[in-house]
């Protein structure tokens, strides 16, 4: 997943999710963080991995680029960047 950081928006500005588009079969999400910070996140459409940075296992081997949408259209106004990890919005998938 890559992030692309701009510039510091207005006062009295939207939230949250501010658009997306799928381009090369990747979501291209422009996000304002509660605090005011604008990033551009890239997620494959397929999905891709969440791991725990500490451990280093895989908490879900496949988090489907849709559900990673609704998950930062839910909450990415509320939170920072800072405060936001997958980590808390995954069920971890059963280990075999």
């Amino acid at each position: 997943m890559k992030k692309f950081e701009t510039s510091m928006p207005e006062q009295g500005k939207k939230f949250g999710v501010l658009n997306y588009k799928i381009e090369n079969n990747h979501y291209v999400v422009n996000i304002r963080w509660k605090d005011g910070k604008e990033v551009e996140e890239h997620f494959p459409v397929k999905g891709f991995p969440v791991v725990n940075p500490a451990t280093g296992k895989f908490i879900k081997k496949n988090l489907p680029g849709k559900d990673a949408l609704k998950i930062l259209e839910e909450n990415a106004a509320k939170m920072t960047a800072d405060e936001f990890s997958w980590l808390d919005f995954v069920v971890p998938d059963m280990e075999k």
